[in-house]
C-alpha cells in the first residue's frame, strides 16, 4: 500500500529541484545575452551576410564574421551605440544608404575618390587585404596575369582587381577573357573550382577560408597582386562623423591591446592582417 504522505513529499522535492534547475538554466542564458542600451544611438549597417570570413551566417543562423564581430566589440565598449545589421549586396547597400535606409556599410570598403566625395570613411584601417591569383589545386600552368592571356578569369565587378585586369588587357594579346559577377568571392571561387574559369583574383584569407570551410579544390599562386586597406563607410552627416570618430578611437584601443589582432586570427584564416605587410 502506498504511503501518500511520503509520495507527496517526494513530488514536492522533485518539483523544487526542477524549479531550481529551470531558474539556474534561465540565469545562465540571461548572462550570455548581449544587453542593448535602450538609449543607445542605433546605426543601421548594411553588410553582405553571405561572404566568409567577413560577413556570413553561421551554422546556428547567427550573423558573424570579421566585419560584424569588429563592430560588435566596438558596441560592447561603447554602450551608447548599437549596430543593427541588415544583410544585402553592396550595390543595394549604396542605394539603401542614399535613400536613408542604412547609415553605414561594413563590407571591406576600399577608398576611392568618387566615394570619398560623397561619403565618410573611418580613418582606422580594419584590415589589409592581400590579393592573389587562385586556381584549381591540380593546375601548375598559371602563376601570373601573363599566363592568363586567352584564358578566362572570374572578377567581381566592384573590386579593384577589375581595374587591374582591364588595365592589363589594354596591351595584352590575346586579352584575358573576363567573367563578371556581383556575388564576390563566393561566386568567383566556385567558377574556378568547377572549371568554368581558369583563375580568379581573390583575397588570400578568402581563399584559405574556402579551402578550409568549404573544401574547395583551390590554391593561391604567384606574388601578391595588390594590398588593399579596408574601412567602414557611412553617410556624410554630422551624426555619422561623430560615430566614425568614436569607432576610430575605439579601434586604436583595440589595436593597442591586441583585440584587433585576435579578431583577425580568429576570422581571417589564422593570420594577423591588421598591419600593412609591405611595411614589415
Amino acid at each position: 500500500m502506498f504511503n501518500t504522505k511520503k509520495l507527496t513529499k517526494l513530488f514536492a522535492i522533485g518539483a523544487l529541484a526542477l524549479g531550481v534547475l529551470v531558474v539556474a538554466g534561465c540565469g545562465d542564458d540571461t548572462s550570455k545575452e548581449t544587453k542593448v542600451n535602450p538609449d543607445a544611438k542605433v546605426i543601421n549597417v548594411a553588410t553582405r551576410g553571405t561572404v566568409r570570413p567577413y560577413s556570413y551566417t553561421d551554422d546556428n543562423g547567427n550573423l558573424t564574421g570579421f566585419d560584424v564581430e569588429l563592430l560588435k566589440e566596438i558596441e560592447r565598449r561603447n554602450p551608447d551605440l548599437h549596430f543593427n545589421f541588415k544583410p544585402m549586396a553592396v550595390d543595394a547597400a549604396f542605394v539603401a544608404m542614399d535613400a536613408g535606409q542604412v547609415d553605414m556599410i561594413a563590407n571591406q570598403m576600399r577608398r576611392n575618390p568618387t566615394r570619398e566625395a560623397k561619403y565618410y570613411y573611418t580613418n582606422e584601417v580594419n584590415n589589409y587585404s592581400t590579393r592573389k591569383l587562385v586556381v584549381k589545386n591540380d593546375r601548375n600552368d598559371i602563376s601570373k596575369l601573363d599566363d592568363l592571356k586567352g584564358k578566362k578569369i572570374a572578377v567581381t565587378t566592384s573590386s579593384e582587381f577589375n581595374e587591374l585586369v582591364k588595365q592589363f588587357n589594354e596591351t595584352a594579346n590575346p586579352p584575358i577573357d573576363i567573367i563578371y559577377t556581383d556575388k564576390a568571392g563566393a561566386e568567383t571561387l566556385n567558377l574556378v573550382a568547377t572549371g568554368r574559369a581558369d583563375a580568379a583574383g581573390e583575397y588570400e584569407y578568402v581563399i584559405n577560408s574556402a579551402i578550409k570551410d568549404r573544401g574547395l579544390p583551390l590554391k593561391a599562386v604567384g606574388d601578391v597582386l595588390a594590398v588593399v586597406p579596408t574601412y567602414f563607410l557611412s553617410k556624410r552627416t554630422d551624426d555619422m562623423k561623430q560615430v566614425n570618430e568614436k569607432i576610430d578611437k575605439t579601434m586604436k584601443e583595440m589595436r593597442a591591446d591586441g583585440t584587433l589582432k585576435k579578431l583577425s586570427e580568429q576570422y581571417l584564416g589564422g593570420g594577423d592582417y591588421t598591419f600593412d605587410p609591405t611595411q614589415k
